[in-house]
């Protein structure tokens, strides 16, 4: 079921430092339907790769210390779903008007979405002309939200499965959202997205930014899918070798703090931002992160923050208050899990998708409903565990502040929220 690794997943390097424990944890990404089903329960630990000074030179990757089954982890009882939230929605539309701006697609011409989910980012190209494709091995779940211009292959991205579909042609542009942080290989992927993407291609890659990470503790961000923690510094390690080079680097607020990557062939018409690319590397290397020290910081801060958010529960209900869960998703189940929070503390955890309408958190066991059973139930407080929506939650959830319901968001600190101080 799961592994411990002994090199560093991208250079090798055998010198790997203990960063942070989160504990045993049940598959965060699993939303059981009973309460006896089986769910493996396994470590999740951070170590991090280090040259110890010597001249072993480390690249200094931040990763999960075990690899797990990717069938158990993807299967049926899998949660995300891309389209159900609006901000994501708006994120995934905005970065394929980006790439329009950046690439001519005339008819014909191949798009491919590695890990496309519900297909919400391929939906936003235009249904005419370019050929979409989604490679996904948890897609046939969603394969009622692709319509008939969208091919879905459900399995995983290999050079293999593009040739095997799409024999004689290379991909003009080439997107993977929230996943090139989930590969057992990932230069060996980098590689092979090489071999597949014309030579005038682009490829757009987003993920977490560890130094974000850090910055926000968003320790949440740290689950069983989630095998590496980047900074730019590993990306550029990695393209150098795969024969890429970096076309742009930008940095925004989703997922807790995240950095879409846009490259190029080395060889390609596009001109490459060494200026902006040494200039974060140089940023990256002022933190210290090339150091243990940022790193036994954040794991002291999230140590404390797990009694600090328990206490903020139990004042809630010392005050004969009610406090539910708000948004049933694998970040809080990591949450839930290291802070030891059950139906005992959050008897229910409201969620907008309805295939998780009477499904339990791993672990905790903590039964989902919807938001309006939620609301019929009256509670005075929502644990917000899907926090990084903070703007989104904060409009939707206006009314219920301003009748006097209070909103827990438990990072980057924390914070309630009310009619008080609601901006």
């Amino acid at each position: 079921m799961f592994r411990e690794i002994t090199r560093c997943r991208i250079c090798g390097n055998q010198r790997l430092v203990e960063v942070l424990s989160l504990g045993t944890q049940y598959l965060t990404g699993v939303f059981p339907r009973r309460k006896d089903q089986k769910i493996a329960a396994v470590p999740l630990e951070l170590v991090r790769c280090d040259d110890g000074g010597g001249a072993n030179n480390g690249c200094g990757l931040l990763q999960l210390k075990h690899s797990y089954d990717l069938g158990q982890m993807y299967g049926e009882n899998y949660g995300y779903r891309s389209g159900l939230n609006r901000s994501m929605v708006k994120h995934l539309n905005g970065k394929v008007q980006k790439i329009l701006s950046r690439v001519s697609l005339n008819e014909g011409d191949l798009v491919i979405d590695i890990g496309s989910n519900d297909s919400t980012l391929l939906r936003a190209y235009p249904e005419n002309g370019p050929v979409l494709a989604g490679i996904d091995p948890s897609g046939s779940k969603f394969k009622e939200f692709y319509p008939p211009h969208i091919a879905l292959i459900p399995e995983f991205f290999t050079a293999g499965a593009v040739r095997k579909h799409f024999p004689g042609k290379k991909a003009k542009v080439i997107t993977s959202i929230a996943m090139f942080y989930d590969l057992e290989d990932p230069l060996n992927f980098m590689r092979e997205v090489h071999e597949v993407l014309a030579d005038d291609g682009l490829w757009v890659f987003e993920q977490s930014y560890m130094p974000a990470m850090l910055a926000m503790n968003s320790y949440d961000t740290v689950c069983h899918e989630h095998l590496e923690y980047y900074a730019l510094k590993q990306i550029k390690w990695m393209a150098d070798k795969a024969g890429f080079k970096i076309v742009n680097v930008e940095f925004n607020a989703i997922n807790g703090g995240s950095f879409s990557v846009m490259m190029a062939k080395a060889g390609a018409n596009y001109k490459a931002k060494d200026a902006v690319v040494a200039q974060i590397l140089k940023e990256e290397e002022a933190h210290g992160l090339d150091t243990m020290t940022p790193y036994r910081a954040f794991a002291e801060r999230v140590s404390a923050h797990r009694g600090e958010l328990r206490r903020a529960i139990e004042g809630i209900w010392a005050e004969g208050k009610k406090v539910f869960g708000y948004g049933a998703s694998t970040k809080g189940n990591v949450i839930l899990q290291y802070c030891g929070i059950t139906e005992k503390e959050l008897p229910f955890i409201a969620d907008v998708n309805r295939e998780k309408f009477g499904a339990l958190t791993p672990g905790t066991l903590i039964p989902i409903i919807s938001e309006e059973e939620a609301a019929a139930k009256n509670p005075d407080c929502y644990l917000v565990l899907v926090w990084h929506f903070r703007d989104f939650i904060l409009n939707k959830e206006r009314p219920f502040c301003e009748r006097g319901g209070k909103l827990l968001f438990p990072l980057p600190a924390i914070e309630f929220v009310d009619g008080s101080n609601l901006k």
